[in-house]
């Protein structure tokens, strides 16, 4: 048995996930998340703003004291489109590194593999997907939405620079509420990205179930629960139609910024890119033809959970990328 821990830096939250690894299999798993906005600003100005990097440490501080307590044989540290993106992605990185842990910056088609085999694996939606097509798997961020269709050698991924931050910050933010030009024009941008993403591939038919997992996919299934507490055995697996989430485009874009943090579901940090979530999905749905989505807890949390394992174990990976492990003292 080996405990991993995995800290997973986005472009919204800044996420922990503790992982019991036995013979290829996560018998125990837990997850912490914390909303940082690594990404507010980022798509005009370029860079990572120092308050939003002072919470990512702050944060990974609390996750690094998380390892300690639990007894954790490794932790990994990864980051993803926004350090990708940042002509300043050190001022994040050097710090990191000084607190003991090997930052690796994911690039957008390793990311899009990882999320998926982390959904693949997971029993609860190898159950319920065990008849139907080989699934179009969906990791939709705060800065960028990768999709893969996982078929051996021949695996399909993408990353597109979709996400919920950048379209808020590009699109939603001249108003509040936007205008209906504004949303309008989120949405066209959202489904022509995608709608190209999608023609490089003869993988996706009709047939394709689509599974979403990442931030927007799991609070607009918080949503359409109205949780008052985020429960994700609850989340996992919810089947969100495109007709619900268009009027959760329409409900969203009706509200002012702070109401948004009142609906039930939505984190009151979350309400600055509720919104462009919904848009995000929309457009998804949209271009691939879609009547409806299942969310996914399981993504590269556990994906990388898994690889790490192996790693630690000097077992074969099942997919082509090595995790930097820092070892517990």
């Amino acid at each position: 048995m080996a405990r991993i821990e995995v800290i997973d830096i986005g472009t919204v939250s800044v996420r922990m996930g503790i992982s019991d690894v036995a013979d290829g299999v996560i018998e125990t798993f837990t997850k912490k998340t914390q909303v940082c906005d690594l990404g507010a600003g980022l798509d005009e100005a370029g860079v990572l703003a120092d308050d939003a990097i002072a919470r990512v440490l702050g944060y990974v501080r609390g996750y690094l004291a998380c390892f300690a307590r639990n007894c954790c044989d490794a932790v990994v540290c990864a980051l993803t489109q926004s350090a990708r993106e940042a002509k300043n992605a050190d001022a994040l990185i050097a710090p990191l590194s000084e607190l003991g842990l090997k930052p690796q910056v994911i690039d957008g088609r390793t990311e899009g593999l990882i999320a998926a085999y982390g959904a693949s694996i997971d029993p609860r939606l190898v159950s319920e997907l065990a008849d139907a097509s080989r699934p179009v798997v969906a990791d939709s961020g705060g800065g960028s939405t990768e999709l893969c269709v996982l078929a051996g050698a021949e695996s399909w991924v993408v990353s597109t620079p979709v996400g919920s931050r950048r379209v808020s910050d590009r699109f939603l933010s001249a108003g509040d509420p936007p205008s209906e030009e504004d949303v309008a024009r989120a949405l066209s941008w959202c489904e022509r990205a995608f709608r190209e993403a999608a023609s490089t591939t003869s993988l996706i038919d009709p047939s394709s179930p689509l599974v979403v997992c990442g931030g927007a996919s799991t609070t607009l299934a918080a949503v359409h629960h109205e949780l008052e507490h985020y429960n994700p055995s609850i989340v996992h697996g919810t089947v969100l139609s495109k007709d619900e989430i268009t009027d959760m485009v329409v409900r969203f874009a009706a509200m002012p910024e702070a109401a948004r943090g009142e609906v039930a579901g939505v984190h009151p940090d979350r309400a600055p890119v509720v919104l462009g979530s919904a848009v995000v999905l929309e457009g998804l749905l949209e271009a691939l033809g879609k009547d409806e989505l299942m969310v996914s807890e399981a993504d590269n949390l556990q994906g990388i959970a898994l690889l790490a394992a192996a790693e630690l174990a000097g077992e074969p990976a099942p997919l082509d990328w090595r995790p930097d492990l820092t070892l517990a003292q």
